[in-house]
């Protein structure tokens, strides 16, 4: 071949490029851009033979053209370029007569007529429906021709059209299939989401219609004591059911978030399954059946893991296999399995059941989420479908995973395995029947045998709230002082920062008009305050927790307060800096209780939308709970509420007029706070809702929860007025 033909690159035959296309259309994306597509280099300078371009276009059946340059041009770091030769233009013009013998043996320069000099030329980086519409919007004679791509370090080759618009094409069959994919995985997830809300609905309105009912029976005069025991039963079982179910949500709206937080801490295998096991035998014997713990190995005597994950995991599998089991029994197995090929050791526990057993299909979709084996397994036995999709990412975030073998009729083997963490140094227990035997620690502190012997400082600007907390604190023995507000904190509390008696802790609500309990602690912890601080918030969902102790808090207490719970987080902080936080059970101050919450503990509830109006104006009940039954301190509460009530409303009112979103989000948490300590559900549900809508800035919506809340509480001051006669009367 001649210097002036320039091979810039090797071709390949048609039928290898086209094999080449193909490749790279089966592995296409939606960003695909016409670098990525095949092209052509060749050069040929004007000085080039006609003669010799043709034998170069007989040679490469696919080459749609050549590149011109000129070599005469002098231009320094490179030829300059001419144009381009198509492939189908140097074909027609040797085409009409004579031509073969006038063009044959000279120069293509003798063509230019025929050679484009202004060719179509888009960047490597254009997207291939880009250059395809601008290849398309040429006239009619050229919307065929090569298109010229230049890379940004100035190298430049041909594309053929037909490549690009094959690419186009592929792309639109990529987008409509990707589209019918996406339709069929809505409409799957649409139904899914339509038989959770079914099976959602009845998980709460079944607890809710117990709860209302055994609640209207309590006011009922004439209901004898053990009537009324057992109706307080029902309404705490079915309140822990319920809060289950709302820890379930949220639990997977921290899965999915990527916010679930995992603790590795050192803890008793066969003390946890003991425990669980305890817990579900009540389950168990109600139904009649066996449950069982064996161990088929030695286990370590402790592993790193988390503790209440495991037990999570644990209580789901076996509530489920006592759930779905009729007659025979339940066994949990444990052992330790060395056979895996995995980085650390795995505990395994497998529960097994003489229950229903399911399906290959129904196994297949068991672990998604709100799915269960079938419809009718939901409405015969009940259940969101969350549990096995919350315990299975909980198993993998404890480096194992859960599997299950089952036949119908014959049962089913649930498989939890959770890495152990190392254990070189750690003891493996022939008897773990002997460590179980410890007893554990209790939920609950019995209040009346506590002695607090500390100073505390209660931040908080809810009056009905400061009563009950500093009331109840008090009668402990503490000696508290109260802050309205974050400012006025700050100063009593470096007040006293060098005194010889300092707060011993700081009791902090998140939430307050002046300065809010974040911006005080960090305030605080800036000027040197070490003294420990307790975050009160109403708030329960993800990363509430990790908000509070960023800002500089210890722990936090999530409302309603849970009495035992902050006892025992006060007793146990306290303790860090002093030793006289008296017991005379000798309750132990364990700083492990600290690193969660209590299942048993309470939550910031939001009463059901279809129950808000039915719901009690004051429940006697709670009111005097939030008081701990001193029927004096909550006539106090309620007699501080009436007037506040009012206030709160005029103050909303004039924050609407002057569109101040945060004091009307304050002002209605407030009031929802100060409803809750009064059983006022319907008030404490309309102020929910109209500090959520304050937060997204819904004017509208606003206002129309706001006339709810006006609604309500106009009609719950009067109730209150009676609650509070009836209480001085003595009735």
């Amino acid at each position: 071949m001649p210097p002036a033909v320039e091979r810039r690159m090797p071709r390949l035959g048609a039928v290898v490029a086209n094999a080449m296309a193909d490749s790279l259309f089966e592995r296409l994306s939606p960003s695909l851009t016409v670098s990525e597509l095949p092209g052509f280099s060749e050069r040929v300078a004007l000085e080039t033979p006609a003669s010799e371009v043709a034998r170069l276009f007989e040679r490469f059946a696919d080459l749609v053209g050549v590149i011109v340059i000129d070599e005469s041009s002098g231009r320094s770091g490179g030829d300059e370029i001419v144009g381009v030769l198509s492939r189908a233009a140097f074909l027609e013009r040797l085409s009409h007569p004579f031509a073969l013998e006038l063009f044959m043996k000279r120069p293509i320069a003798q063509m230019a007529d025929v050679i484009d000099i202004e060719p179509q030329i888009v960047a490597a980086d254009c997207g291939v429906h880009e250059a395809a519409g601008t290849a398309l919007h040429r006239p009619a004679s050229r919307v065929f021709d090569p298109v010229l791509v230049a890379d940004p370090v100035g190298g430049v080759r041909l594309l053929d059209v037909h490549t690009l618009l094959l690419a186009q094409s592929r792309l639109l069959e990529l987008a409509n299939a990707t589209i019918r994919e996406a339709k069929e995985a809505a409409e799957s997830a649409s139904v899914a989401k339509s038989q959770f809300l079914a099976n959602m609905s009845h998980e709460i309105r079944t607890p809710l219609t117990a709860i209302l009912g055994f609640a209207e029976n309590l006011l009922d005069q004439s209901t004898s004591d053990r009537e009324r025991r057992e109706a307080v039963a029902t309404i705490l079982r079915n309140g822990e059911h319920l809060l289950q179910i709302l820890n379930d949500i949220l639990d997977l709206s921290k899965i999915e978030a990527g916010k679930l937080a995992i603790e590795r801490i050192v803890v008793s295998p066969a003390r946890l399954a003991a425990d669980v096991v305890a817990i579900m035998r009540i389950r168990a014997d109600a139904k009649g059946l066996s449950l069982a713990m064996r161990y088929g190995s030695a286990i370590p005597e402790t592993i790193d893991t988390d503790p209440t994950r495991l037990r999570q995991i644990l209580i789901n599998l076996l509530g489920n296999a006592i759930k779905f089991t009729e007659r025979g029994g339940v066994e949990l197995h444990i052992r330790l399995d060395t056979d895996r090929a995995e980085p650390e050791p795995q505990l395994r526990f497998d529960v097994i059941d003489t229950g229903i057993g399911m399906t290959a299909l129904q196994q297949a979709k068991l672990f998604e989420a709100f799915s269960q084996a079938d419809g009718s397994t939901a409405r015969r036995f009940g259940g969101t479908g969350l549990g096995l999709a919350i315990s299975r990412q909980l198993a993998r975030f404890l480096g194992g995973d859960i599997t299950v073998e089952s036949e119908v009729g014959c049962g089913s083997k649930f498989s939890l395995t959770i890495a152990t963490g190392r254990i070189t140094d750690i003891p493996l227990v022939d008897n773990p029947l002997d460590i179980r035997q410890t007893r554990p620690l209790a939920d609950r502190v019995d209040l009346d045998a506590v002695r607090l012997d500390a100073r505390l400082l209660l931040v908080e600007d809810s009056p009905d709230s400061q009563l009950l907390i500093a009331s109840f604190l008090r009668k402990l023995g503490a000696e508290v002082d109260v802050a309205d507000n974050g400012m006025e904190a700050i100063e009593k509390a470096l007040a006293l920062q060098h005194s010889p008696a300092p707060y011993d802790l700081v009791l902090m609500d998140i939430q307050m008009s002046v300065l809010d309990g974040f911006q005080a602690t960090r305030i605080l912890r800036n000027e040197g305050f070490g003294q420990p601080v307790i975050a009160l918030t109403a708030n329960a969902m993800s990363g509430d927790r990790e908000e509070c102790l960023a800002a500089g808090c210890d722990d936090y207490a999530v409302k309603p307060i849970n009495r035992s719970q902050l006892v025992r987080q006060i007793q146990a902080l306290v303790a860090r800096g002093k030793s006289t936080v008296l017991n005379s059970d000798g309750f132990p101050c364990a700083a492990d209780i600290l690193t969660q919450m209590p299942e048993s503990a309470h939550i910031d509830s939001v009463p059901n939308a279809d129950v808000a109006d039915e719901a009690p104006l004051i429940d006697y009940r709670v009111a005097l709970s939030r008081a701990g039954d001193d029927r004096e301190l909550a006539r106090e509460v309620a007699e501080i509420a009436i007037p506040l009530f009012s206030e709160w409303l005029t103050e909303i009112d004039h924050a609407f007029d002057c569109e101040d979103w945060p004091t009307v989000r304050r002002l209605a948490h407030t009031l929802k706070t100060s409803a809750d300590n009064l059983g006022a559900g319907a008030a404490q549900s309309a102020a929910f809702r109209l500090e959520q809508l304050a937060v997204e800035h819904n004017a509208l919506e606003a206002r129309e929860a706001f006339a709810e809340v006006e609604l309500s509480v106009r009609r719950l001051l009067p109730a209150l007025s009676q609650f509070v006669s009836e209480i001085a009367s003595g009735s």
